[in-house]
């Protein structure tokens, strides 16, 4: 009997021993797939987690990061059917948002959006579950579908091919792996070490991409480098690379390799002067990525994991000065930018639309690219680009340039990263207006409206864009594109021309240039409206008192000199009216010295009005001497001091050239 016992109780003994060897090897591999999935090495993690499910473990814990290796491998119906195991338990709002993500990009839409409810209704963010909707998710994406002409672009290889950037109006610099001799995927992962780098090529006049040639310079580096921006001028590059130390991959206590953004300089036709960007862009605590510029140059934005749930990025900003360096501002994009998915590959074209991709926005499946612009109250509203440049595959790193409407972007929906060329026919609409408005109101000096002024409005070539016309308020009214310099003139017969110089306008900006004109035929003198004719004589018209000249000489008086200011604000004020000067002599002295003199005089006038800034082509003179006196007191007559200086005259006749 003693023996049946402790043979029992031996049997139990050894079934415990095996239990606690079966538990101690689950917690290794349990602590060997979590280690994996740390370092983001989610193809790895995955067979680990699976083998445990295999084995009985049904936790939570292991459901959990099983579905986020398929989730971040984009293998979305795996990763639903793991989600679909979890939500109900008491894990964070972030996966119901995961759950309907994946959903999402398995194209049920019905059961993505009941999902999206539960995660709106769990969490504290604004609930735009309506627009996971699927007849409005379909909708919206049509209406933004049939835009474009795609083409095949030529330098796809065998491998990884994505992230063109514009290099100048003829060159593009994109990301390749073709050199590495292995067929290597990105990754949404940051630790993806892909050994990839940086390539010119040529845009052919069909848009097409020729000539590959590896990037010259100190950029391209035995790591991983990709997605650069460069300046306007072509000077200056600002891109991502794995954090590369003096010749060192650098790494944490866990082995991870952050992303950073660097710059480098053109030199001589080659990219040098590498130089990491500062805190808090780049931190050994977390990646930063995909740098783009903006519109005006004067801002950076970027992609970051920082203070983020694992996996996931977003959307940043930071000013930028003309030197290069940015600034400590760092700004993350709203709510309607940023979702608890993955944000990435911005871009800015010309107008200032924000392009980037996303998995975290409603879509046709993993990342999608999504166009967005700010409202008058710095919301930005959001459209999926549409059918053709988005697919159930991942698609990203789009990039247009702004005159051409030609551009890229990049997809694995063969199977493998490549690059796709389009034309953009039709651009993309928004839900309000996003142009900036240049506006004002026109009237006369009297405060009397003016219609029919045309505004011609002319673009950095000197060409004119549009014309449009003032109403019977005076007031007018023209639509701009956002970051372009322009020129105003004004015109209309009968008022002088104003021109006004309005520098570049942001989206939604809305500026006003206002003016009082003067009437070219119309003058106060003295408190009355005086109406001006071809051929009138200022002297007259302006009530001037005579011009006066030292004795027998051509200087002119400083008592005179305020009469002819008054001319010549006259033809400040009015470009329309050219002047002729007439000086006249009395006949006393000799007649050749008469018509000498008064030519001088004519010319000393005509001087003072041109040095006081009115064009010599609009004012000349003429001297008359005593050959038109306006009595009788010629040679030989007598006559008083008074009637001679009758005679002794000038003359400022108008001439309209309108």
């Amino acid at each position: 009997m003693l023996y049946k016992k402790i043979n029992i109780v031996f049997i139990l003994l050894m079934i415990t021993i095996m239990n606690i060897g079966k538990i101690q090897a689950q917690d290794k591999k349990i602590e060997k797939a979590n280690e994996a999935y740390q370092k983001f090495a989610f193809i790895e993690a995955a067979k680990l987690y699976e083998e445990l499910i295999a084995k009985g473990n049904n936790s939570i814990e292991v459901y959990t990061k099983l579905g986020d290796c398929y989730y971040y491998n984009g293998k979305y119906p795996e990763a639903v059917k793991c989600y679909s195991k979890i939500v109900n338990s008491s894990v964070t709002p972030e996966y119901y948002f995961r759950y309907a993500q994946a959903l999402n990009n398995s194209q049920q839409y019905k059961e993505s959006e009941a999902i999206i409810k539960k995660y709106y209704a769990k969490s504290d963010k604004k609930d735009l579950s309506n627009d996971w909707n699927e007849q409005k998710l379909l909708d919206a994406i049509q209406k933004q579908s049939g835009r474009y002409t795609f083409s095949a672009v030529g330098i796809n290889s065998p491998f990884s091919d994505f992230g063109s950037s514009f290099y100048g109006k003829d060159k593009v610099i994109y990301t390749s792996a073709k050199d590495t001799g292995v067929i290597i995927k990105r990754k949404h992962s940051w630790n993806d070490k892909s050994f990839l780098k940086l390539y010119t090529a040529d845009i052919s006049t069909d848009g097409g991409l020729q000539n590959p040639v590896l990037l010259k310079g100190e950029v391209n580096t035995r790591y991983h480098q990709s997605t650069p921006t460069i300046t306007k001028d072509g000077k200056t590059m600002f891109f991502t690379r794995n954090n590369y130390i003096e010749g060192k991959l650098g790494e944490d206590k866990k082995g991870t390799t952050y992303l950073k953004i660097y710059s480098a300089q053109n030199i001589d036709g080659e990219w040098k002067n590498v130089k990491e960007l500062g805190y808090p862009v780049n931190s050994d605590g977390f990646s930063s990525a995909h740098p783009a510029l903006s519109a005006d140059e004067s801002e950076l934005y970027f992609v970051s994991d920082r203070n983020n749930s694992f996996g996931n990025s977003d959307l940043y900003v930071v000013s930028l000065n003309k030197n290069g360096y940015v600034g400590n501002d760092i700004t993350k994009l709203g709510d309607e930018i940023n979702t608890p998915g993955r944000e990435t590959y911005p871009f800015v074209d010309s107008s200032g639309i924000l392009y980037f991709s996303s998995d975290g926005h409603p879509g046709l499946g993993g990342l999608d690219v999504f166009a967005a612009v700010k409202d008058e109250k710095g919301i930005y509203h959001v459209v999926n680009l549409g059918d053709g440049v988005n697919t159930s595959s991942d698609d990203f790193a789009y990039g247009i340039q702004g005159d051409t409407k030609k551009g890229y972007f990049s997809s694995n929906r063969d199977g493998n990263d490549d690059i796709y060329g389009f034309t953009e026919n039709k651009p993309v609409t928004f839900d309000f207006n996003y142009h900036p408005i240049v506006f004002g109101t026109l009237k006369f000096t009297t405060g009397q409206p003016i219609e029919g002024i045309a505004v011609e409005i002319y673009n950095a070539a000197d060409e004119i864009v549009n014309t449009v016309y003032s109403g019977k308020d005076g007031k007018y009214t023209a639509e701009l594109e956002s970051y372009k310099d322009y020129k105003l003139v004004y015109k209309k017969t009968g008022i002088a021309d104003k021109i006004q110089i309005a520098p570049p306008f942001k989206p939604v900006e809305k500026r006003e240039y206002s003016f009082e004109f003067v009437n070219e035929r119309e003058v106060m003198v003295d408190g009355d409206l005086v109406t001006l004719k071809n051929q009138d004589d200022l002297v007259k018209s302006l009530n001037l008192k005579p011009i006066y000249f030292d004795y027998n000489g051509y200087k002119i008086r400083e008592s005179s000199k305020a009469e002819l200011d008054k001319v010549v604000e006259l033809m400040r004020t009015r470009s329309t009216i050219s002047v002729v000067v007439n000086s006249h002599t009395d006949s006393r002295g000799r007649d050749d010295f008469n018509m000498k003199l008064s030519e001088n005089r004519a010319k000393a006038t005509v001087d003072y009005i041109v040095s006081h800034g009115i064009s010599a082509e609009r004012v000349t003179g003429i001297g008359y001497g005593e050959t038109q006196l306006l009595n009788k007191c010629s040679n030989g007559v007598n006559c008083s001091e008074a009637e001679h200086q009758l005679n002794r005259r000038s003359e400022f006749i108008i001439h309209f050239s309108n």
